[in-house]
C-alpha cells in the first residue's frame, strides 16, 4: 500500500542499507535492556575500535564486489601483512617505514596473483581466492613456525595504540578517512562509475572502452594492500604478529558488504552500507559477551546473518529486475 508521499514497502526495500540498519537497531536495544553496560563509554569505544579494523578491509572489498569479483584470501592476507611487517622490523632490523612498505607490497602481490588467476587464467574467483587463502595461511605457518613475533618497537605500537584526546583509538580515525574517501570515489568519480559499470555488464563496459581486466587487477591489488595495512594495525594493537590476526575475517567482511547493500553479482555497491554492516557485526560480537551468551554461538549467528544477507540480496535483485 502506498500513501500520499509515495511511500511503499517496495520502495523501502530499495534502500540498500536497510539490511544492516534494522538488525543493528534491534540488537542494540536488546543488548541495552539485558545489560545497560552495553552503552557505557568504554564499551562503545571498544565497538568502534573493532569496527575500524573491518572497515579498513570492507571498503576496498566493496569496490571489488561491485566490480563483479570477490576475494576470500583477505583474512589470511591480513595476518601475512602483520607477519611481514614484524619480521622486517624486528628480525631484519629495517626502519619502520620500510617494513610497512614491504608488507604492503607483499599484500599487493597476493592481490596481483589473485587477479592473474581470475582474469588471465579465467579460474572461478571463489575457487581461486580460496586456494590463495590456503596458500597464504600455509606460508604464514611456515615462516613463523606457528609462533607469534614479538619485540616490536614503541613506534610500531603507536600506530594503533595511540588514542585521540586520550580516548578514541587512532584506528577509528583511519577508518573514517578510508570510508569517506571510498564513498566519494564510489559515488562521485569517473572511476567509481567504471567499477559499477563493469560489475553491471562487463562485456558492455569492455565495448565502451573500459579495460575490464586492468580494473579488476587494480581492485584485487587494492584489497591486498588494505589487508596488509589492517594486519599491521592488528600487529601494533596486540604488540605482536599473530597467525590468528584476521582469522574468520573473509566471510565477516563479505557478509558486512552484502548485508549493507553491495551485491555479490556486481553492479551495485555502497560504502556507507558496508560500514553499517561492519558495525553490525561488531555490535553482535560485543552484545553476545555483554548478554552473557557463549561465544560458541557467535559463528552460528554470523552464519545466519550471512544467509539472511544473501536472501536480501536475491530479493533486491529480483525487485530491480521487475522494475
Amino acid at each position: 500500500m502506498e500513501n500520499k508521499k509515495g511511500f511503499s514497502v517496495k520502495s523501502l526495500m530499495k534502500v540498500k542499507e536497510l539490511g544492516a540498519v534494522i538488525p543493528l537497531i534491534l540488537i542494540s536495544v536488546i543488548a541495552t535492556v539485558v545489560n545497560p553496560a552495553f552503552v557505557s563509554q568504554a564499551n562503545l569505544i571498544e565497538i568502534l575500535r573493532t569496527t575500524s579494523y573491518t572497515v579498513m578491509l570492507g571498503v576496498p572489498l566493496t569496490f571489488l564486489l561491485a566490480s563483479g569479483r570477490m576475494d576470500l584470501s583477505i583474512g589470511d592476507n591480513t595476518a601475512l601483512g602483520g607477519i611481514i611487517a614484524a619480521m622486517a622490523a624486528v628480525n631484519l632490523g629495517l626502519p619502520l617505514p620500510i617494513a610497512i612498505i614491504v608488507a604492503i607490497a607483499v599484500g599487493m602481490l597476493v592481490g596481483f596473483l589473485n587477479s592473474l588467476m581470475v582474469e588471465w587464467l579465467a579460474l572461478p574467483g571463489f575457487i581461486a581466492t580460496l586456494a590463495m587463502s590456503n596458500i597464504v595461511n600455509g606460508t604464514n605457518s611456515v615462516i613463523t613456525n606457528n609462533t607469534a613475533i614479538s619485540g616490536i618497537s614503541a613506534g610500531f605500537k603507536a600506530i594503533a595504540q595511540t588514542r585521540l584526546f586520550g580516548v578514541v583509538p587512532i584506528p577509528v580515525l583511519y577508518a573514517v578517512v578510508v570510508a569517506v574517501v571510498g564513498h566519494v570515489i564510489m559515488s562521485r568519480t569517473k572511476f567509481g562509475r567504471k567499477v559499477l559499470a563493469v560489475g553491471g555488464n562487463a562485456e558492455a563496459a569492455n565495448l565502451a572502452g573500459i579495460n575490464v581486466k586492468k580494473l579488476h587487477m587494480i581492485m584485487f591489488m587494492t584489497v591486498g594492500a588494505f589487508a596488509a595495512i589492517s594486519g599491521i594495525l592488528y600487529c601494533s594493537r596486540f604488540s605482536s604478529a599473530q597467525l590468528s590476526a584476521g582469522a574468520g575475517t573473509s566471510l565477516t567482511i563479505l557478509s558486512s558488504a552484502i548485508i549493507g547493500g553491495t551485491s555479490m553479482r556486481g553492479g551495485t555497491g555502497t560504502v556507507f552500507g558496508t560500514v553499517l554492516g561492519c558495525l553490525l557485526f561488531a555490535v553482535i560480537s560485543d552484545a553476545l559477551v555483554v548478554m552473557g551468551v557463549s561465544t560458541n554461538w557467535q559463528n552460528v549467528v554470523y552464519g545466519l546473518i550471512l544467509v539472511a544477507a544473501l536472501i536480501i540480496d536475491y530479493l533486491r535483485q529480483k525487485s530491480t529486475q521487475r522494475a
